[in-house]
């Protein structure tokens, strides 16, 4: 049976920046650096990216099944991503949980942390107790509950808003995000600590939201208009103006345009990578290595805090961390270079033979495995 092919190779290539993002934000920094410094405090945004870059997937790939096949496979869609999230999420959990037993024995806490990851439930688990650590090198995957929980919904929202005209689709969309931002006012007026706001669905969705947007080209014959410059430069100065703002830990009022600047962002990052028409940053965008590192980028993510610890044990060997420039520099790149090894070696030993899997139930076609 033939199917449709719908690849965009920079989405390849940002889903990479996005997790360099992540992983300057997880990493030392050299405080004499602003920029860095500045990275370094507000590489969480690299998340944002993931989702949007996500949800704009999920959004166009799904419209084609539906105008295709009159409708949507929800079954193979959460067979699909069973298949793409599952194997290596749940091998790399249950070696941490038993390296985390060796290290520090079984404490009661790690079993309420493990309950959560495994029923992806850890980000309200996280709400409710706070931010904690119990399982070694796996505090950072409380991002996977999180998306697990949009996928119960994405493809019956999605399924419905197909049948809507766009002016009714625009409409529903922003009385989502009213919702949402009242949902979070609440939040702040309470002083529900960091990171409830955070971790929770219902009021950290502007990413996710702004995929959807792009993704079903709601405002497409405004959006069109526009160059592809525009798109990157407005981009940049959102995403900038939130490093001018207090961090996400300091419960305030401006946490109500944080987000939303921060989804504005990413989604013009991405409107204006898809549009293309950047020159030199569009060729970039298509460069096969860039491509490649982003198509392991999830595997990157999992394992790029067991990378830094390996690099550390690593830089301390031959680097003194009384270099206060040259230290974080070269922990930081033995830190890419040890995460992108484990991280090949897991995709093409691990994750590949369940992505050919995948292919079966896959009607529309987004990437080369």
């Amino acid at each position: 049976m033939n199917k449709s092919s719908v690849y965009y190779p920079e989405l390849d290539s940002l889903r990479f920046f996005a997790f360099l993002f992540v992983l300057i934000h997880h990493t030392p920094v050299a405080e004499s650096i602003p920029a860095w410094v500045t990275l370094h405090e507000y590489g969480w945004m690299g998340v944002d990216l993931f989702l949007c870059l996500s949800a704009y997937l999920f959004a166009k790939l799904l419209y084609i099944e539906f105008q295709e096949k009159g409708e949507l496979n929800i079954r193979y869609f959460y067979l699909r991503r069973l298949l793409r999230i599952w194997p290596l999420y749940f091998f790399f959990l249950g070696i941490m949980l038993l390296y985390s037993a060796l290290i520090n024995r079984w404490q009661p806490h790690a079993l309420i942390r493990s309950l959560g990851m495994f029923t992806f439930t850890d980000n309200l688990l996280t709400l409710a107790y706070g931010s904690y650590n119990n399982i070694l090198h796996a505090n950072h995957l409380w991002t996977i509950s999180y998306e697990e929980q949009f996928y119960l919904v994405i493809p019956w929202a999605l399924r419905l808003l197909y049948r809507f005209r766009t002016t009714t689709v625009a409409c529903s969309l922003g009385v989502f995000l009213l919702l949402g931002m009242c949902i979070r006012a609440i939040f702040i007026y309470y002083k529900v600590g960091h990171p409830a706001i955070w971790v929770f669905p219902l009021t950290h969705f502007e990413s996710i939201l702004g995929g959807f947007v792009v993704g079903l080209g709601v405002f497409d014959r405004y959006l069109d208009k526009i160059s592809s410059w525009i798109y990157l430069i407005a981009g940049l100065i959102a995403l900038w103006f939130v490093t001018t703002l207090p961090n996400l830990q300091y419960i305030q009022w401006n946490l109500m345009y944080t987000y939303l600047l921060v989804g504005v962002g990413v989604s013009f990052l991405l409107l204006a990578a898809v549009r293309g028409g950047l020159g030199q940053i569009s060729t970039l965008l298509k460069n096969p290595t860039l491509r490649y590192l982003g198509k392991i980028s999830y595997g990157l993510y999992v394992y790029h805090i067991v990378g830094r610890a390996l690099a550390l044990n690593i830089t301390r060997v031959f680097v003194s961390t009384d270099r206060i420039i040259v230290y974080p520099i070269v922990l930081l790149l033995t830190t890419l270079m040890v995460t992108v090894v484990i991280s090949t070696l897991s995709y093409e030993i691990l994750e590949k033979t369940f992505l050919k899997i995948k292919e079966r139930f896959t009607l529309i076609y987004s990437r080369p495995v």
